[in-house]
């Protein structure tokens, strides 16, 4: 276990991490990660089922819906005990909405982890579920867990997308307290002038060269705090969301900076952090600023600015 003196060297929060389980492949995948998490950090688990709609009771008076949620967080419970002994876990069930109910206590975890896809309360995140409306609009960093999800075993790399501070800060301590090499990638698209000269080669090159120093000077202050990380600078001309999702293939953790503004849940994540969430299969994290995110309902909304030559990330 790594323990609370060097997650918090690290920058990592101390808080317990907080995870939705249902039953489901995903589910279960957010709990391996959490407990993982929770071992590397030095802190405490807590785990939640969050029981929603009308219960339904047998001829003898028995709510088998409630006795079916209070087995499967035991059941998350004894698992999460197993990966390991020192872990201190906490499991609840709770009635109530559950992208609500898992918002409502973002406010008091250093994390919060949920499977991308679910059963019940937390249905297919394609379709635009819990997963998207918690990560859009909790108080703090969300990851989100594919159902394939394994510990990595070797050549460990977290990649992040270097346009937002918050993803900065989450992504250098994740890799300072794995000790995992960091891949700080930054996608440009250049604009084209007006007339019919458009670009040319040297004019491209320059404009690179320019990207890469950008990105160098954004990271100084990052490596300054943690000199142990490994970086790798990535500077592409594509899209951010096609180099984000390529660049993931073979990453332990993908660091994605959230909106620090309210919406619908795509705008509160950005279009780049909708986009990837739905193509890459490893772990995304969505990470914010402390402390700049009050906590908002799913259904608010917000204006939305953007930049004329990159996606947000």
């Amino acid at each position: 276990m790594a323990g609370p003196w060097r997650a918090r060297r690290r920058g990592v929060p101390l808080r317990p991490i907080l995870v939705g389980v249902d039953g489901s492949a995903p589910g279960d995948a957010a709990l391996r990660w959490a407990a993982h998490e929770a071992s590397l950090r030095g802190v405490g688990l807590r785990v939640v089922h969050v029981f929603a709609g009308a219960p339904l009771v047998d001829d003898i008076g028995r709510n088998l819906d409630w006795e079916e949620a209070h087995h499967t967080v035991e059941d998350a419970h004894r698992r999460a005990e197993k990966i390991s002994s020192e872990l201190h876990v906490r499991s609840q069930v709770v009635l109530g909405g559950p992208a609500e109910t898992l918002i409502r206590q973002s406010v008091e975890a250093g994390l919060v982890v949920l499977g991308k896809r679910g059963r019940g309360g937390f249905r297919d995140l394609l379709a635009g579920s819990v997963a998207l409306q918690v990560a859009g609009h909790a108080a703090g960093p969300v990851v989100l867990v594919h159902s394939g999800w394994r510990p990595p075993i070797d050549d460990r790399e977290i990649v992040v997308g270097a346009g937002r501070e918050a993803a900065l800060r989450a992504a250098f301590a994740e890799a300072d307290l794995r000790g995992a090499r960091l891949r700080a990638l930054h996608a440009w698209r250049p604009i084209m002038p007006a007339g019919p000269s458009g670009l040319t080669p040297m004019t491209l090159a320059e404009l690179e060269q320019n990207e890469e120093k950008t990105l160098t000077r954004t990271l100084i202050p990052w490596r300054e705090r943690h000199p142990g990380v490994r970086v790798v600078e990535s500077v592409v001309c594509d899209s951010s969301r096609h180099a984000l999702t390529e660049a993931s293939r073979t990453a332990e953790l993908l660091v994605v900076g959230a909106r620090e503004h309210f919406g619908g849940y795509t705008l509160a994540l950005g279009t780049t952090a909708y986009a990837v969430i739905h193509h890459v299969t490893c772990p995304v994290l969505i990470a914010r600023e402390p402390g700049r995110h009050r906590v908002a309902e799913p259904e608010e909304s917000g204006a939305v600015s953007g930049s004329a030559c990159s996606d947000g990330w």
